[in-house]
């Protein structure tokens, strides 16, 4: 790829970070939305829950991997199940060892 195309790439990147940081800062809208950025609350050892993932890549009872807009969550653990599911949510519990960011 050429230097001219890359720099573009960047300055195309910059202007939409500027810009979604000035609409965070002006309608109070958590950034992380609006750049459509995985938010994981992790509540205890027992449950995960990501926002704004791209679907489940693999699920075992003991690993599960959530796609996100860059990389993969991993969740390891025990008795490990999808509690909840929507277009923007996804719940694990069970008992969380670790997770992975990729």
């Amino acid at each position: 790829m050429c230097a001219v195309r890359i720099e573009c790439f960047r300055q195309v990147n910059d202007v939409k970070r500027n810009l979604s940081e000035r609409i965070s800062e002006t309608t109070a809208i958590p950034e992380e939305v609006l750049a459509d950025a995985a938010v994981i609350q992790v509540r205890g050892k027992r449950s995960v829950c990501v926002e704004n993932h791209k679907g489940v890549r693999g699920y075992e009872p003991e690993h599960v991997q959530i796609a996100v807009r860059r990389g993969c969550v991993h969740i390891y653990g025990f008795a490990l199940t999808i509690a909840r599911m929507t277009k923007r949510i996804v719940e694990i519990r069970g008992r969380i060892q670790r997770l992975e960011l990729e």
